[in-house]
């Protein structure tokens, strides 16, 4: 029995460090119905839920944090951070509400959805990588995706993805192909294949920060990726540790650009965060399955943003029917910073695939 249970030790222990070494994603695009299949799971949601209701079941415990507004064709919005909402629906939605209707909502495990994770999951490391990431990686994220289409009773979304949420709405369209009617991706994470050489926003920000800063990413960096240390912490810690990114993104965006609209996020998430990074890993390449995607796809770059235009670029050629606009006078988060032009930009686009 001994001899035994060390040989599944050293077996557990192999896995942990092939995955460490080769940095294999633990999503694997093409399989979301077949994953939820083996857990029990299905994509089936309760009856009886309104679209416009403040909160969506999606599955059992997991509540989603839901605002509507306007009136008009549905949009659904997919937020970035990855694990941080917006803190109020963008002031371009407000501008186009009256003729699109937004959905804003909260993924599982940030905002004021439900945390299916609060506690450090038990197991050894590998067990509780598999945990966090099954229940709040890539595959959930996009579960509760198509939950939310069957909520809203559209045969077809249209998807607007903001930065980490732009990679959540291509790999949904590309999972699903005939359930998109149209994908805008805003300022979209360059994360189609990692790693992602100058368009890696780690890289971006380091590069515009003093030496101080520079050591304080550096070692927000190291902690953030020491896995086996991060997976023995709880949901309140990990999220303050995700939160405090956010200054030294603020600090490098003040000395590019003193100007820059930094708006408000919502409550961080924790656990989310690192099932998403678990989800990515540090070596893949989903560029031959985003050519599944058939939906007529605007691409939406901020001519100021950290991220270059060859970053976006890269995106855009990845997909089969994408085209790139450029907003010059706004970084990052063009929907806040030139909310006029976002919105007629948004119009004229959803205008065109509608005929």
């Amino acid at each position: 029995m001994a001899v035994a249970l060390g040989a599944v030790a050293l077996l557990v222990g192999a896995a942990v460090g092939m995955w460490w070494w080769m940095g294999r994603a633990l999503f694997e695009p093409g399989t979301v119905e077949q994953v939820l299949a083996e857990r029990g799971e299905t994509l089936e949601v309760p009856p009886g839920q309104r679209a416009d209701a403040s909160s969506w079941q999606v599955a059992p415990g997991v509540q989603l944090h839901h605002v509507a507004m306007g009136q008009g064709r549905d949009l659904v919005v997919v937020h970035g951070g990855p694990g941080l909402p917006p803190a109020a629906p963008w002031r371009a939605a407000v501008l186009a509400s009256d003729t699109l209707r937004w959905h804003f909502y909260d993924q599982r495990g940030c905002g004021a959805s439900s945390r299916p994770l609060i506690h450090a999951p038990p197991g050894g490391t590998w067990q509780a990588m598999q945990a966090v990431e099954a229940r709040l990686g890539l595959a959930a994220q996009l579960a509760d995706l198509e939950r939310i289409r069957r909520l809203l009773g559209q045969e077809r979304l249209t998807l607007v993805g903001h930065s980490f949420g732009a990679l959540v709405a291509a790999l949904y369209a590309a999972e699903w192909p005939e359930r998109v009617q149209a994908l805008v991706l805003v300022a979209p994470a360059p994360l189609v294949t990692m790693p992602a050489g100058d368009g890696d926003l780690f890289t971006q920000v380091r590069a515009r920060l003093d030496p101080e800063g520079q050591r304080a990413l550096e070692a927000w960096m190291e902690r953030t990726f020491d896995f086996p240390s991060r997976l023995k912490e709880d949901e309140a810690r990990l999220a303050e540790h995700f939160a405090d990114f956010g200054p030294l993104y603020a600090q490098a965006m003040q000395r590019e650009r003193p100007e820059a609209l930094l708006p408000g996020s919502g409550a961080p998430g924790g656990w989310l965060s690192l099932g998403l990074y678990l989800s990515l890993g540090r070596h893949h390449d989903w560029s031959a399955w985003l050519r599944r995607v058939r939906a007529p796809t605007l691409v939406i770059h901020g001519a100021e943003d950290l991220q270059p235009r060859a970053a976006t670029a890269r995106v855009v050629q990845a997909l089969p029917h994408a085209r790139l606009v450029e907003l010059s006078g706004s970084g990052h988060f063009p929907f806040e910073e030139q909310p006029e032009a976002f919105a007629a930009t948004l119009r004229a686009f959803l205008a065109e695939v509608e005929h």
